[in-house]
């Protein structure tokens, strides 16, 4: 009878090896946010992704306003183009970028209880050569 389950046993794990992996949540988000920045001495907070896009939360040292002027900067520099910039009631500031067709949404955050930033990033998952609807 142990023969038998140690035999079951290997032949599952086996099958199990023979199935494509998917790709993890860090991944996909490394796919949908290539050539972006973290604003310098963040920490990851959380990943999270689908098929289709992916979000990676940070937290900085730094207040919302300094973190918000680098970005504003290193996108460009690194060839993204600012769309759209807004700042909400609560001191959020929002940063809308597109880079060869593909979009970043940012939003910077006061933390909550103390000082810094907690900031997201999201991208969409895709190709930047696929065709874009006509108008």
């Amino acid at each position: 009878m142990r023969r038998y389950s140690l035999l079951v046993l290997a032949a599952a794990s086996l099958g199990a090896c023979d199935r494509p992996k998917e790709p993890d949540a860090r991944q996909l988000a490394a796919r949908a946010l290539r050539g972006t920045l973290a604003y310098p001495a963040s920490s990851i907070i959380s990943v999270a992704a689908g098929t289709d896009a992916a979000e990676v939360t940070l937290s900085s040292p730094a207040p919302v306003a300094q973190v918000a002027t680098w970005y504003r900067q290193a996108l460009p520099l690194n060839g993204w183009e600012l769309k759209n910039e807004g700042q909400t009631k609560d001191g959020a500031v929002t940063i809308y970028a597109e880079k060869e067709g593909r979009p970043l949404w940012l939003t910077l955050r006061p933390n909550v209880g103390g000082a810094g930033t907690s900031y997201t990033l999201i991208g969409a998952i895709g190709d930047s050569t696929a065709a874009k609807p006509s108008r």
